[in-house]
This record gives structure tokens, C-alpha cells and sequence, in this order.
């Protein structure tokens, strides 16, 4: 169950500024019902982003990205 230490934990986590935005690749769909995507759209400005219509907080369709991930991550 989520309680407010567990936010509170995760706000201990954050970070004004992402030190390796080369590092980071947002994968966000705007139909996020849990997330406003806008925030993480910002937050990670810097970084490489795919931002999709609709979709949801699970990534509806992840599995087109397996070969894309691979390479990002230099596998």
C-alpha cells in the first residue's frame, strides 16, 4: 500500500538537473491516466524523448521498441 513515507521517498530521489541527459531516454504516451505526461516531458527536456498520442501509463505497445532499446543502451 502507498503511504506518505513511500512519497516522501521518492521525492528524496529527485533532481533539479539531470547531470547525463545522454543517458536517459523518456518512452511517454500522453493517455497516461496516472501521470501527467507533460511533467516528465519537462523534467527530461534534455534528453532523447518519444512521446505518443493516447497510449497509456503502461506503454501500450512497448514491444515495438526492443531493437530501438538495445541500441540506445550500446548492447
Amino acid at each position: 500500500m502507498l503511504e506518505a513515507k513511500h512519497i516522501d521517498e521518492l521525492k528524496a530521489l529527485d533532481v533539479e538537473t539531470i547531470q547525463s541527459p545522454d543517458d536517459f531516454w523518456l518512452l511517454q504516451q500522453e493517455g497516461d491516466e496516472v501521470l501527467d505526461y507533460r511533467q516528465a516531458v519537462d523534467k527530461y527536456h534534455q534528453c532523447k524523448q518519444t512521446v505518443e498520442e493516447k497510449g497509456d501509463h503502461s506503454f501500450v505497445g512497448f514491444e515495438r521498441f526492443p531493437e530501438q532499446i538495445i541500441r540506445f543502451l550500446g548492447l
